[in-house]
């Protein structure tokens, strides 16, 4: 049983927001962008606290779309959890019984539960007032027994929250007082005639340890004097204690110890770096619920994960291996993380980007899939028995065609040629046409690929990013990244990655990664013959022209970013530059084969140029002009 819907409601900074959630969901954006919120909308609804103290909600919580609002007089926070079955049957029978007062089934079968949790003034008793409740299939609260208490709290045994903040202290995580540890140390069973041993093999030893020094002895004496004072009808005794007197004792003063590698020390875990003990405050996270559940023994339970920040101290190798421990845990995972180097591994499907717009905070994602009003036939079967059916599924709710890749035009035929005898076969021929362009914001499993080899560089990056510009390799990345500087638009600080296509995947996946995000991008390559293949690789995802209309640019036809420099007069520039990389013979030789050695030595001459151009605003304004154009219009557009 997991979440499959999250809908909030006028919670913190966010207004109205419905969101997806899958086996692993990542949240992903800038500070303050509602992140965190969305996480704890989740562990205040699965964490019921009773009494007006402990109700998870505060005034502040109330989303305000100015500072003047009243949170008494405001519309209240209302978060919604749903869970259903994927199939029929799915669920365990044993918690479908145990639940049957809070579920309701849909129309094909399939169990669903729906939890809204609520929190708004209530005047008669002049407090922020919380609600859970139950709903049916219509959104309506169930009535009756289904609303009990017990049934919230047996709802809760089957889902338990794992919560993990991003501000951990292995100091206070590691200690008997806290939930996942205390709870680790209680759930230790000693055997009775090991106890008995041990018992009597600390008594020996403390003994021992008091008779190795007179003075603890003379210390034991002084003290036990009180009691005869304080109860003054017989003589008492102290005696001092150097090891525990019970095995309750001995655990609760349990603690960790750890070395790197075998030459060095042992010592306790607040003696290590903050990345250490990080990560062990993670692990201790996990193997705490492993024991819950395995204490509870309950079928068809499922955790729920959520995490922020598992990166937090960790270098950057340590990151990226992350992921796959995060994988690793049996349940649902939420997590929050500011690490590029984590979203790396991440599969695109699982990233959520949040952004605050309007001080509302918004959510983007790749769909799993598309739909279309197109019904699915006997016709379609057959095609998607070949490779269309890496492209096409049946959409289980309506009965029709959806996408779940991009496909191409021969792809669009195939489809629409299935609808041939159909009376309105002109209809669903531009509903096909519709439902490819639509559709292009979906990766394939081949850009999955790509993406995971080619692009890991920038992957994590750029997904951080407020807007991005495409470029073909690295030498124009440096010359953008230059003529930002040197035009008073540091790239960095507004947030733009340029992201250098060729070394990085295709020119067609990222445009369509922008839409699906809501990023808006911008394109520039040369005007060589190249240009024509990046521009069709574009279109040919389902793009049209009008989707290119002031994104798309090249230089000016048939030049590169060379031929462009040269015809703009920085020849004799070049030749200078080129000198101190390849020898002097360059200042003399021929314009042509100046040309080509120019363009044999890239990277060589623009990490030269580039610091040249940041420094220099009257030389970058001479820089080819798509370049600068387009950092000027970006520049005037700024906030």
């Amino acid at each position: 049983m997991r979440i499959t819907k999250l809908c909030i409601r006028n919670f913190r900074s966010i207004c109205s927001l419905d969101l997806l959630l899958g086996d692993t969901t990542v949240l992903i954006g800038q500070n303050n962008a509602g992140k965190s919120a969305i996480l704890d909308a989740v562990r205040i609804a699965l964490t019921r606290r009773w009494g007006q103290r402990g109700t998870g909600f505060t005034e502040h919580d109330i989303y305000r779309a100015d500072e003047g609002g009243d949170p008494r007089t405001l519309p209240p926070v209302e978060i919604t959890l749903t869970l259903e079955e994927q199939q029929s049957g799915e669920w365990h029978a044993d918690m479908v019984a145990a639940l049957e007062d809070i579920m309701a089934v849909q129309a094909d079968g399939r169990n669903v539960v729906n939890l809204r949790v609520t929190c708004g003034w209530n005047v008669d008793k002049e407090v922020f007032d919380p609600l859970w409740e139950f709903l049916d299939e219509a959104g309506q609260p169930l009535t009756g027994k289904s609303q009990r208490a017990t049934n919230l709290t047996g709802f809760f045994a089957y889902l338990p929250l794992f919560w993990l903040g991003a501000l951990r202290d292995a100091a206070d995580e590691f200690t008997p007082r806290t939930g996942h540890w205390g709870r680790m140390l209680k759930g230790v069973r000693i055997p009775k005639e090991l106890e008995a041993d041990a018992l009597r093999l600390l008594g020996e030893l403390d003994a021992r340890i008091a008779a190795a020094d007179p003075k603890l002895a003379q210390i034991a004496e002084q003290i036990g004097r009180a009691t005869n004072i304080a109860v003054g009808e017989g003589p008492g005794a102290a005696r001092l204690n150097t090891l525990p007197m019970s095995i309750d004792d001995m655990l609760q003063r349990t603690g960790v110890v750890l070395r790197n590698e075998a030459l060095r020390p042992w010592l306790p875990i607040g003696h290590h770096g903050q990345g250490l003990q990080s990560l062990s405050v993670i692990f201790l996270f996990q193997a705490a619920f492993l024991q819950q559940l395995a204490e509870e023994d309950r079928p068809g339970t499922e955790p729920v994960f959520a995490i922020e920040e598992p990166e937090t101290h960790l270098h950057p190798q340590a990151a990226r291996t992350l992921w796959d421990h995060v994988q690793a845990m049996q349940g649902q995972r939420l997590i929050t993380t500011h690490s590029p180097y984590f979203v790396q591994h991440v599969p695109l499907r699982d990233l959520r980007l949040v952004r605050l717009r309007g001080g509302c905070t918004e959510v983007a994602s790749l769909p799993q899939f598309v739909a279309s009003p197109l019904l699915w036939t006997p016709a379609i079967d057959g095609l998607v028995r070949s490779a269309a059916g890496r492209v096409f599924i049946r959409n289980p709710k309506e009965n029709t065609v959806a996408a779940r890749s991009w496909f191409d035009e021969e792809m669009a035929d195939r489809l629409a040629h299935c609808y041939r005898h159909d009376a309105d076969a002109a209809a669903k021929a531009a509903a096909v046409v519709g439902l490819r362009h639509a559709s292009r914001v979906l990766p394939s499993v081949e850009d999955e690929e790509e993406l995971g080899f080619h692009g890991r560089r920038v992957r994590g990056e750029i997904f951080f990013a407020r807007r991005w510009i495409l470029v073909e390799g690295v030498t124009e990345h440096l010359l953008v990244h230059a003529l930002g500087r040197a035009l008073g638009w540091n790239l960095d600080a507004h947030g733009v990655s340029v992201i250098d296509f060729q070394q990085s995947g295709s020119a067609g996946i990222y445009p369509a990664l922008a839409e699906a995000f809501g990023i808006p991008w911008h394109m520039i390559v040369d005007g060589d013959g190249e240009s024509a293949k990046f521009k069709q690789q574009i279109l040919s995802r389902g793009f049209v022209e009008g989707d290119l209309a002031g994104r798309f640019s090249t230089l000016p036809a048939p030049k590169d970013l060379e031929d462009s420099l040269l015809a703009d007069g920085h020849e004799e520039m070049l030749r200078e530059i080129l000198a101190g990389i390849s020898g002097r013979s360059v200042l003399t030789c021929p314009l042509d084969e100046f040309r080509a050695r120019l363009k044999n030595r890239k990277t060589g001459y623009m990490g030269v140029l580039a610091p040249r151009v940041a420094s220099d605003p009257a030389l970058a304004m001479r820089m080819p002009a798509p370049f600068v154009d387009l950092i000027k219009t970006l520049r005037g557009a700024a906030p």
